[in-house]
């Protein structure tokens, strides 16, 4: 019934979708968390309907509430209830809730990754995209030597560096040393967020991570929380994806009162911002749910 994804922005997102002998379009707009439902807009051009899917986190439905009823044989609700749960059961596959995938289903980061999501060496977007980031990151934080969790080929470490903050990374992907950029080589190490190359006398205070903690799994989040406790981190700048389920690899999403309580004992909550107004409007700054920086102080 589903076909494919024909455009993503943010939370928006476009599905191209055949049922019966009808194909068209229908577009999902992701709203913020209300308890454990996720409400998602719907325009359906099938059938010229609009209204609202309640997805529910823990069971994965999908109660479907249309501004009309439909009509004819998706008057029923059962199939009109299946009928929408195909807009979102492509996405399913990958989001996780209160469970976590064995290893041998993990989103597979292989050397590829950083290519096919555009982190490679002088793309001019992901450049300001960094910039930007650096100096968000010691506004909220102001480091005194900051470690970069998921760090890539090292575009932020090394936009942190120009920006004046001590500051060198990590990622789990292999082969670093062959896409990093050779000024930031020596600054950057593989490992992850449970098993952080680094220690504690290397004297970090900061940890950032930026769009990468949905990616652990739920059953990791103890470990990820003693390995920072190991490093004696003091402050954390993380911008966790929230709802952008439909993402390869968004395993792990929650509200942000949810990842709070994981580390209350151990970290605050102490800002968050989404839109810095003298800074660009770009990815990260653009005052959107999903792109919201948390800024915690170690309790």
């Amino acid at each position: 019934m589903l076909a494919d994804v024909s455009d993503v922005i943010d939370t928006r997102i476009s599905l191209q979708v055949q049922y019966g002998d009808k194909q068209g379009h229908v577009h999902l707009d992701f709203q913020p968390w209300t308890g454990m439902d996720i409400p998602i807009r719907f325009q359906d051009d099938l059938y010229r309907r609009s209204g609202v899917i309640r997805f529910n986190g823990p069971t994965g439905g999908a109660a479907v509430v249309p501004s009309r009823p439909y009509v004819g044989e998706l008057s029923d609700p059962s199939a009109l209830s299946q009928y929408a749960a195909g807009w979102l059961k492509p996405f399913a596959a990958n989001y996780t809730f209160g469970w976590s995938p064995v290893p041998g289903q993990m989103p597979n980061y292989d050397a590829d990754y950083h290519a096919v999501n555009n982190y490679t060496q002088g793309d001019p977007l992901e450049i300001e995209i960094k910039k930007v980031q650096a100096q968000i990151i010691k506004r909220l934080a102001n480091p005194r030597k900051c470690l970069v969790a998921g760090c890539s080929n090292g575009e932020l470490v090394r936009r942190s560096l120009e920006a004046g903050i001590d500051c060198l990374g990590f990622d789990v992907i292999p082969g670093l040393e062959h896409i990093t950029f050779p000024e930031v080589r020596d600054r950057i190490r593989e490992g992850s967020l449970t098993a952080i190359p680094f220690a504690k006398d290397d004297g970090f205070d900061t940890l950032v991570a930026v769009d990468v903690l949905e990616h652990i799994p739920e059953r990791d989040i103890p470990q990820m929380i003693a390995e920072w406790r190991r490093m004696g981190f003091q402050k954390l700048v993380l911008l966790v994806n929230l709802n952008q389920f439909w993402f390869p690899g968004h395993i792990t999403m929650r509200p942000i009162e949810w990842w709070a309580e994981q580390w209350r004992a151990h970290f605050r909550l102490a800002r968050i911002e989404s839109r810095f107004e003298d800074l660009p409007l770009i990815y990260s700054n653009a005052g959107r749910y999903n792109q919201q920086w948390t800024y915690w102080e170690r309790s």
